[in-house]
């Protein structure tokens, strides 16, 4: 999963147009009438809708400065910061990792060591 770059909302790296905001991601073929079309539907639907629902997965810029440094998945392992991953920095630690009972290392980020 990738931020989209308009509204940062998490998206699928398959989309051509994010789901969130219409923002084009990438040049898709035979992405004319059709995208066009359902891209206003879902501008109505959403009008239509009264308030935005929030997305617990938009970025929340701390102080006005979004950090783009939180979706990046920075040892490859398949989980970012904002994924849950606590130490991006170790492909071996990542949300759902296997423990090793007694090695000191909190390797499935749920705030022990299991041991």
């Amino acid at each position: 999963m990738n931020a989209c770059p308009s509204c940062g909302c998490h998206v699928l790296q398959d989309p051509c147009v994010c789901p969130h905001c219409g923002h084009q991601l990438r040049v898709c073929a035979n992405t004319g009438v059709k995208r066009t079309a359902a891209a206003a539907l879902m501008g109505l639907a959403l009008a239509g809708c009264g308030e935005k629902e929030t997305d617990s997965f938009a970025p929340q810029p701390e102080y006005g400065v979004f950090d783009s440094s939180i979706y990046a998945d920075a040892d490859d392992d398949g989980y970012s910061l904002a994924d849950g991953d606590c130490d991006d920095e170790d492909a071996a630690v990542y949300p759902g990792a296997e423990e090793t009972a007694g090695d000191g290392v909190d390797s499935n980020c749920d705030g022990n060591d299991d041991t």
